[in-house]
């Protein structure tokens, strides 16, 4: 039974040691940075020691409690990672080929953009020129936008419309397709150049020539090539 009440007695003692600390603050911090009391078990008060109280020992049969008067202060923790910023570059015209009219360069983890400035408008033009490059964020893909054309550059070909006319280059296939009809016209001589040329189909027959023999059915009046061009043919 002693047991029994002595642990309610022990939790009430702690409670009424805090509320006593906070209601007596610094008056009630002993020498040592420790708060030092007994607890009546008789009647369930408690009492200071030091500082003023005319206590310095518990008396007999009453339960000595100490504390301390502030924790110690908890370990700092370890400092974050930095993060990726993006920055800026101001560019005056001429100092980048990428914006000759000056601009922004911006570099960040994933690459580098620009953001060109306009040229200025001429002969009462509203000043929305624009000569410059666009850059994808990997650098692999441009637009170039310049005096004498505009150029689509990437890593394995480039169209450009300049001056002297349209170019379109390829490092592997070139492939136009259209949905209804597609007309190829020159002014002047068309050249098509390639290891084969074949017309309307993947099969190759052989194409005339000028001087080529033509063999013709007489029944039918429909003629087979007799002898032609293995470079130029019309699919089957």
């Amino acid at each position: 039974m002693k047991d029994l009440l002595r642990r309610p007695l022990f939790a009430f003692a702690f409670g009424v040691a805090i509320t006593a600390a906070a209601l007596l603050g610094h008056a009630a911090y002993a020498t040592d940075g420790a708060i030092d009391a007994c607890f009546k078990p008789s009647n369930g008060t408690l009492y200071l020691l030091g500082n003023g109280s005319g206590r310095t020992v518990c008396q007999p049969g009453d339960v000595p409690i100490s504390w301390n008067a502030a924790g110690l202060n908890g370990q700092d923790g370890e400092d974050g990672q930095d993060g990726q910023s993006v920055t800026s570059e101001q560019l005056a015209p001429g100092e980048d080929a990428n914006c000759p009219n000056g601009g922004s360069k911006f570099t960040s983890a994933s690459g580098v953009t620009y953001a060109c400035n306009g040229s200025d408008g001429q002969d009462g033009e509203d000043g929305h020129d624009f000569a410059g490059t666009f850059a994808s964020s990997n650098g692999l893909y441009r637009l170039r936008v310049e005096d004498d054309g505009i150029r689509l550059e990437g890593p394995n070909g480039r169209a450009s419309l300049v001056d002297t006319g349209i170019t379109l280059d390829s490092a592997l296939a070139l492939t136009l397709r259209a949905g209804t009809a597609m007309s190829l016209r020159a002014a002047g001589p068309l050249t098509v150049n390639g290891t084969q040329i074949t017309l309307n189909g993947p099969t190759c027959m052989p194409a005339a020539r000028i001087g080529d023999g033509v063999a013709v059915n007489p029944a039918s009046g429909i003629g087979a090539i007799t002898a032609g061009s293995l470079t130029v043919c019309i699919g089957g």
